[in-house]
């Protein structure tokens, strides 16, 4: 953690331009973009980056079909362009996916209707992904036997995008790439409020890890705290034009239900949106829109109850889906911005409220609040807070920098052919469906260069560490020395998905793993592998009561 404790060390050091508080995807993106344009920049999460809102989405870049039956054209149209823009920057982590969209009789619009959306939806987007199909039943059960079409009376084909890694993984790598350009970050430190003295906000910040106290001194503050913006806002004594509401998703990882990479849609019973989305050998189910008052939610029994049950009703399984089946569990609050005179209203305008976000800016004292927002929409949430930024007299020397994508395909070419020449695919383990050339590439892009040294100097470094994964001994040197893993947790759950897609007796017996926690605690070991697997028994308690 040398890493971290270093970048504590310099954060009570001198005046930033900016201090970002938050690191999941608003906080992120919004230091790659300042960072790259020439800021001074510090960033701080009380959890670990992407620890909270940010690591339990549905691992979709997608542009909001759904909005179109509220009307809000301008926002799909928006999504449907930044949707583009991430698989044209990230060609190795954003990936086109079809999505297979089956209709029940008697939903509340017809088959050919929805069809109809589905191409104005592509319109939206500049006809950039393949086009929409109609889908008979007779289709839907020749090209999908997994989906079940008695009930149905036709459907239809789209495309939207996924994430190939983990949606804490993507929300890191910009942290990363803010700390390629000078950004000083660490995760573990809470801010407990600022004041604004003489110009300057300083900020009283917290190691969570060591107790130790310290100020960070920034010309301006941004509040990049997802659904704790408001509570953070109290602390400094902010008065904004929006505030959050909340909603909560829920999604359960079972075995895989079909090996078609395609995403299964229905609406389930209630008219909620319900998604089928594969994660390699193993597949993601659930549904959001759960109203609920505050940012702490979990699955209930409920919530486990309803997905299993419109799953069962709409799929051809040998057997039911059981809580048996449920591998690992994701459930996380979803920040809806609304203005503060919004109130709340029928539970239809509930589930139309948008994931839209706001920036708002209170120029006298150079802080800016930023509400809402997803994953799709987050290279325009870098630009917009960087713009903002420029306004409050921030100096960016390079303002036109392009601060966001995989490097130059050049660079890409050259590490290609130094895989080739040391045939690093025929390193690739028995077990993983990828070339380890390309897998390496995705997770570090330029830092894979690092990889490919570590493998030259001892052919021992492209070895499995962790048996039953696909993580390379050189992987996890490079975690403990660059990615500020202080938890056993932040590598299983964000850096990696080990947590999402191994059942947890799966993970515990696995060979390897201590031996992995002692490359990245050392003398900690232990402790930090107990801490983890004793969370996770009192998780696995407090759901059994």
């Amino acid at each position: 953690m040398t890493l971290r404790i270093n970048n504590i060390a310099k954060l009570s050091r001198g005046e930033y331009d900016v201090l970002i508080i938050g690191g999941g995807i608003n906080g992120a993106v919004s230091a790659a973009a300042l960072s790259g344009k020439g800021a001074q920049v510090a960033l701080i999460d009380k959890r670990d980056f992407a620890g909270f809102t940010s690591q339990e989405s549905s691992n979709l870049a997608w542009g909001g079909i759904k909005y179109l039956e509220s009307c809000d054209f301008g926002l799909v149209r928006k999504l449907c362009l930044s949707r583009n823009e991430l698989i044209r920057s990230y060609p190795s982590r954003v990936k086109e996916i079809r999505f297979f969209a089956t209709i029940s009789r008697g939903f509340r619009f017809p088959t050919w209707f929805l069809w109809m959306g589905a191409w104005v939806y592509w319109l939206f987007g500049n006809g950039f992904t393949a086009c929409p199909r109609f889908l008979s039943r007779a289709r839907i059960r020749q090209e999908e036997p997994a989906v079940r079409t008695d009930g149905a009376a036709g459907g239809f084909e789209y495309s939207d995008a996924y994430l190939h890694d983990n949606d804490s993984r993507f929300v890191f790598q910009f942290v990363h790439s803010a700390m390629d350009r000078g950004c000083i970050a660490a995760n573990y430190v809470e801010s407990l409020g600022a004041r604004r003295e003489n110009g300057v906000w300083i900020t009283q910040a917290r190691d969570t890890e060591t107790g130790e106290t310290f100020e960070i001194r920034s010309k301006v503050l941004i509040n990049a705290s997802g659904p704790f913006v408001d509570d953070h806002n109290q602390l400094t004594e902010e008065t904004t034009e929006h505030q959050h509401l909340f909603s909560k998703g829920i999604h359960l990882i079972v075995p895989q239900i079909t090996p078609n990479p395609r995403i299964l849609a229905f609406f389930a019973d209630d008219g909620r949106l319900f998604f089928i989305i594969p994660m390699g050998v193993r597949t993601c189910i659930g549904t959001t829109d759960t109203r609920v008052d505050g940012p702490y939610t979990e699955v209930t029994e409920e919530d486990r109850n309803f997905v299993l049950e419109n799953i069962n009703k709409r799929l051809n399984l040998d057997q039911p889906l059981t809580r048996e089946d449920i591998i690992a569990e994701c459930c996380g609050v979803r920040p809806l911005v609304v203005s503060r005179q919004e109130q709340g209203g029928s539970e239809r305008d509930w589930m139309q409220l948008s994931r839209k976000h706001a920036v708002d800016v209170d120029s006298d004292r150079a802080h800016l609040s930023i509400y809402g927002g997803k994953l799709t929409d987050c290279v325009n949430v870098g630009n917009e807070v960087s713009d903002r930024v420029a306004e409050l007299g921030v100096d960016l020397p390079h303002r036109d920098y392009h601060w966001y994508g995989e490097p130059h395909n050049s660079v890409y070419r050259e590490y290609m052919h130094q895989a080739k020449l040391m045939d690093l695919d025929g390193y690739t383990s028995p077990e993983s469906i990828e070339p380890l050339s390309s897998r390496l590439w995705r997770r570090y892009d330029q830092q894979a260069f690092e990889l490919l040294a570590a493998i030259r100097e001892n052919p021992r470094q492209a070895e499995v560490l962790i048996r039953g994964t696909d993580y390379l001994r050189c992987e996890i040197e490079l975690a403990k020395r660059q990615e500020m893993i202080v938890k056993l947790d932040d590598f299983l759950r964000r850096r990696s998905k080990i947590a999402l897609v191994a059942q947890r007796e799966t993970i515990q017996s696995a060979e390897g793993l201590m031996e992995a926690c002692q490359i990245l605690f050392g003398d900690e070991a232990q402790q930090r592998y107990d801490e983890y697997f004793q969370s996770t028994d009192l998780a696995m308690q407090t759901t059994s009561e």
